[in-house]
């Protein structure tokens, strides 16, 4: 994955103090409105040290909707009901005990980073299994879980009682998945705070997508997608960001290989 999350050298201050190597990784669920409109109802959290890959520290508590009328669509998918939300605390109090973290990490951080209001660096596990895991079939979370696949044996014992799209339950199992994608990228990096550094770049930058998800070429590899539709795609007004990103890398690659290709036909 050189052109994906590529080898950076850097020199090391005598004088850097110990790098914060834990870090929160942390799910939300909500009434399913929009943006404005919407309420969190449920967070769950526990933490990571990349250094160490342990994981540790599980919490979670439901939210008081505040009135917030639940989509019946997220209701189905979380399946919080309202019994289960009477006397909840309300928003202020529930989200105090996760905050102080250094990092945060959520597998689509801006979904959770804006609900949370947390202070802090943040972390997308989707942007950087896009970098990690380039060739899986999907990148939604159990679908990761799937076909990486992530091995839940030592959190298993805490799904008791939860299910997928419960806040406890992702944040575990998105923390099994920050800890492969460390094991993947750490190689490629000078320590562990090179590899945060880098990773939350990443996780500021548009998603750097593996396939097209639209138009006459949905679900084929960016690497396979002919350029002049990628140099289309570029140009198209109120095109996708992902999709914009992700073809300007491809093409940017295109012209690196054919160089090479060039060089390596004169040296022949």
């Amino acid at each position: 994955m050189p052109n994906l999350f590529p080898t950076v050298p850097k020199t090391l201050s005598l004088f850097a103090e110990p790098a914060k190597t834990v870090v929160r990784v942390i799910d939300t669920e909500t009434a399913g409105q929009r943006f404005e409109e919407d309420a969190v109802l449920e967070i769950g959290s526990v933490d990571l040290d990349i250094a160490t890959g342990q994981i540790f520290n599980p919490m979670q508590t439901l939210v008081d909707p505040e009135g917030v009328v639940i989509n019946p669509h997220a209701r189905r998918v979380h399946q919080i009901s309202d019994d289960m939300l009477f006397g909840a605390p309300r928003f202020a109090e529930a989200v105090a005990p996760f905050a102080g973290a250094a990092f945060y990490a959520a597998q689509r951080a801006e979904f959770d980073r804006p609900r949370l209001r947390l202070t802090g660096r943040w972390l997308c596990t989707h942007k950087l299994a896009l970098r990690a895991f380039p060739d899986v079939r999907a990148h939604g979370l159990q679908s990761l879980v799937k076909y990486v696949p992530l091995d839940l044996t030592e959190v298993r014992p805490q799904f008791e009682g939860l299910h997928p799209h419960r806040a406890l339950y992702d944040a575990l199992c998105t923390a099994v998945l920050l800890r492969s994608i460390a094991e993947a990228l750490m190689p490629r990096c000078q320590d562990v705070a090179d590899f945060l550094d880098r990773a939350e770049q990443v996780s500021n930058q548009p998603a750097l997508l593996a396939k097209l998800r639209f138009g006459k070429h949905k679900g084929v590899p960016l690497r396979d997608v002919p350029p002049d539709y990628l140099e289309w795609l570029i140009r198209e007004p109120g095109m996708d960001a992902d999709a914009v990103y992700a073809a300007k890398h491809h093409l940017a690659q295109a012209v690196v290989r054919g160089a090479r290709a060039d060089r390596t036909g004169t040296a022949g």
